[in-house]
């Protein structure tokens, strides 16, 4: 899971669009590593990661230093501008 937040002006990356293991940003079509958190190509930067986990029906997502999990019922939410399937 990526920080909703491009590493050039802040863009919501979740408003992007997700191709492959990529989102590019709304905003300057940057486009960011779904994995690291990298900009890829000729730009340069990142935005934080979470690791994420499932156990049971739950999607977990680390969100701070100390290694805790939220379930992703409980994060607050937005609502989705594009459907991804």
């Amino acid at each position: 899971a990526l920080r909703d937040q491009c590493p050039h002006e802040a863009g919501p990356l979740s408003e992007g669009i997700v191709h492959g293991n990529c989102v590019t940003c709304p905003l300057h079509n940057w486009v960011i590593s779904l994995e690291s958190g990298e900009a890829q190509g000729a730009d340069h930067g990142s935005t934080q990661t979470y690791p994420v986990r499932t156990e049971g029906d739950q999607l977990l997502l680390n969100t701070d230093e100390h290694g805790s999990a939220t379930a992703a019922d409980d994060m607050p939410q937005k609502e989705p501008s594009t459907a991804v399937s």
